[in-house]
């Protein structure tokens, strides 16, 4: 079952960051959010340091994207 997991953590360029991914386990987690940051700001993953991961419930969640998700009862994947 997944669950929503909170990232928060910080870049060498002094950027902080603190994003919210659907994952089955918090390494699937974690290489979400590097793939997300790493895609958005152009950044490697040695220039990206993730400071703490936490599951979260879905009343705490902010991202609209991720408790849209978490609504949905089955995902097909063609």
């Amino acid at each position: 079952m997944p669950r929503i997991y909170k990232i928060v953590g910080d870049t060498t360029t002094g950027m902080k960051f603190r994003i919210e991914v659907v994952a089955e386990k918090p390494y699937d987690a974690i290489e979400k959010a590097y793939s997300l940051i790493g895609s958005r700001h152009k950044l490697s993953r040695m220039q990206i340091r993730i400071r703490d991961v936490v599951p979260i419930s879905l009343e705490e969640a902010r991202s609209e994207h991720v408790k849209i998700l978490m609504a949905v009862d089955k995902i097909y994947k063609y």
